[in-house]
């Protein structure tokens, strides 16, 4: 397969700017972010494709697996929020116990699609 130029969504340019700056800050590139999170994401499809057709143990332990690999590449996406957010808090003064808990029940709720046009 070959590799494709993909999705072109419309967002603010400051917005754009500012998550740019965010991720050069962490030392990432949001092009290599959003490939990462993608990659991540079609893996997880995969595996629960195979399992709903009922695919071998081995075939779903190989994307599995691979899914494995992908997500350690990936995982400084979800540290690097996480660890953000935190440092946000506590310059913003906020209790972290209340950040914890916000942080807590957005793990919980089921979040709702939003499509902008």
């Amino acid at each position: 397969m070959g590799k494709l130029i993909v999705y072109s969504f419309k967002i603010e340019k400051e917005q754009l700017d500012r998550a740019k700056r965010f991720l050069a800050r962490q030392g990432a590139l949001l092009q290599d972010s959003l490939r990462d999170f993608i990659e991540v994401a079609a893996d997880c499809e995969q595996c629960l494709e195979l399992h709903e057709e009922e695919a071998s143990i081995s075939e779903l332990q190989s994307a599995f697996a691979t899914l494995l690999a992908k997500s350690k590449d990936a995982w400084y996406l979800n540290s690097l929020l996480q660890e953000a957010v935190m440092k946000i808090a506590k310059m913003s003064k906020v209790p972290l116990d209340f950040i914890m808990n916000v942080l807590g029940e957005a793990r919980r709720v089921k979040p709702v699609v939003v499509r902008r046009m």
